[in-house]
């Protein structure tokens, strides 16, 4: 039987009492709905198994208006893998239970659609389900995005799994929340972490270092980039370089923080924590920290502020400042101790570490 439309939509003849919002009919309203492509509407008699069916979701359906759309064909339009589950629809109606499924279809061009269908059923007099209405959503593009984000949140589970010991995140103010990967690589119970109490699985030689460097990220919302040794669960110290960067409001301020421990083979590339120098008889000192006397000699020879210095060498004023302080507990990174050695070596010295006799600086 052929398919009648509910879509014959025309004005009122003249507009009623009460204001000119009232001049459309609702099949005015029905059509500007539908004309978003997204949605259609349907109503069928659920004893003969006639559906009607709006222009609107004829479009989703990608068919033809002229068609004919009996009940079946449409149960035969959801995709394969789908119809296990939600081939039961209008056998749900027919029993009178409303209905609210998300599913695919497959269209007669061979393009697939995701679809929200949500049904209700009329008694007749009788007390039996007899008339059963819908309407269908088009919310394809909302599975997309969210396939999109999945991707994404999968492309990161894999790269932190192959390259982090550790992921976690911590609340604003910096105390571990989300913290599993830490427990497993540490040994510490949940209640062991809370506050700073997880700076007891950091080596005590790093353990005032590492607390001042996230306590100055958290101050600053600025990234944390340190290493220090942990003890792992197996009862071994080993060299982690910790990571962490806030996660921001729309106002600025910090949601959360995350943050990774990735490993670190060897030799911390802290110079400062016991880097060897091979024993050859011309040992290579090009990649040797700098000890506060050198650098504040230094750049006493070659007259240069701490401004300018910092400047030279592209990093903060507060960096050099460190560096010169033999008692901070906060050391710059080994990349920043040699970004600044460099500068003061384009100024004009050189940096003598002669064995046997404390480390020196001479004029080039």
């Amino acid at each position: 039987m052929p398919t009648r439309s509910l879509m014959r939509v025309q004005a009122d003849p003249a507009p009623p009492r009460g204001g000119a919002s009232r001049f459309f009919s609702s099949r005015n309203f029905l059509k500007i709905i539908e004309d978003t492509g997204e949605v259609g509407f349907w109503s069928a008699d659920l004893r003969n198994g006639t559906l009607d069916a709006t222009p609107g979701l004829y479009r989703i359906l990608g068919l033809e208006p002229s068609a004919e759309l009996p009940i079946g064909l449409l149960i035969d339009m959801i995709h394969p893998e789908d119809r296990a589950v939600h081939g039961d629809q209008f056998a749900m109606l027919m029993a009178g239970q409303p209905i609210n499924r998300e599913f695919r279809v497959v269209r007669p061009d061979r393009t697939q659609r995701w679809l929200q269908h949500r049904g209700e059923v009329a008694l007749g007099a009788d007390e039996r389900p007899s008339y059963g209405m819908g309407v269908i959503f088009d919310v394809t593009a909302r599975h997309d995005s969210m396939q999109a984000v999945m991707q994404r949140h999968d492309r990161l589970n894999a790269l932190v799994t192959v390259t982090a010991a550790a992921f976690w995140t911590t609340t604003p103010q910096g105390e571990l929340s989300e913290c599993s990967q830490w427990m497993n690589l540490t040994g510490q119970s949940y209640a062991q972490t809370r506050g700073y109490d997880w700076l007891e699985a950091v080596h005590p030689e790093d353990r005032a270092r590492t607390q001042a460097a996230w306590t100055t990220a958290v101050q600053h919302a600025s990234a944390y980039n340190t290493e220090y040794r942990i003890l792992c669960a197996d009862g071994i110290y080993r060299w982690f370089n910790s990571r962490a960067a806030p996660v921001l409001n729309k106002d600025g301020s910090v949601r959360e923080w995350v943050g990774i421990c990735l490993n670190v083979p060897g030799q911390s590339r802290y110079g400062y924590q016991g880097l060897t120098v091979p024993d050859t008889t011309e040992p290579d000192t090009s990649d040797r920290p700098l000890t506060a006397a050198q650098v504040r000699a230094a750049r006493g020879m070659v007259g240069l502020s701490k401004e300018e210095l910092a400047k030279m060498a592209g990093v903060s004023i507060s960096t050099i400042v460190r560096l010169e302080d033999a008692n901070s507990p906060v050391r710059p990174r080994h990349d920043t101790v040699m970004a600044v050695r460099r500068a003061l070596e384009q100024a004009g010295v050189t940096f003598t570490f002669d064995v046997g006799a404390k480390p020196g600086v001479r004029e080039a």
